[in-house]
């Protein structure tokens, strides 16, 4: 069982390391980790956030998985791949999307506003971020 998470982190290691779009991913988590600390989200809020983050990493993670075992199996290009490819692109794209409407319904209320004002006037270094 140990060899299987080391297996497992092994693969979120070597595409955080290779993928921007995966890296990409992970900062905008960061920040929206950050901004859910800051507008105190309810427990129902959190969850909502948290699958939001997870599906989209595990989209990226699996159309980072297929693209590079497509170009293993057939390194010239292919219509056939080439559509593969797309559509797992495809399904990170449009679980971004989601995510970002989601997110807009939970963050962009009044009252989640506010806090992030008065977070940010009190703590103006941190407003840099």
């Amino acid at each position: 069982m140990r060899k299987s998470f080391s297996f497992a982190f092994k693969g979120i290691l070597t595409c955080a390391r290779t993928e921007r779009n995966f890296r990409f991913h992970i900062a905008v988590a960061f920040y929206v980790l950050i901004a859910s600390m800051i507008v105190r989200l309810t427990a129902a809020e959190w969850t909502l956030v948290l699958i939001c983050i997870g599906v989209v990493l595990m989209a990226e993670l699996f159309n980072t998985a297929v693209e590079k075992l497509c170009d293993e199996v057939h390194p010239g290009w292919n219509k056939g791949v080439g559509s593969v490819k797309d559509m797992t692109a495809a399904a990170v794209l449009v679980s971004a999307i989601m995510s970002a409407v989601i997110g807009g319904m939970i963050f962009f209320r009044a009252q989640k506003m506010a806090r992030v004002a008065e977070f940010l006037n009190s703590h103006i270094p941190l407003s840099v971020l």
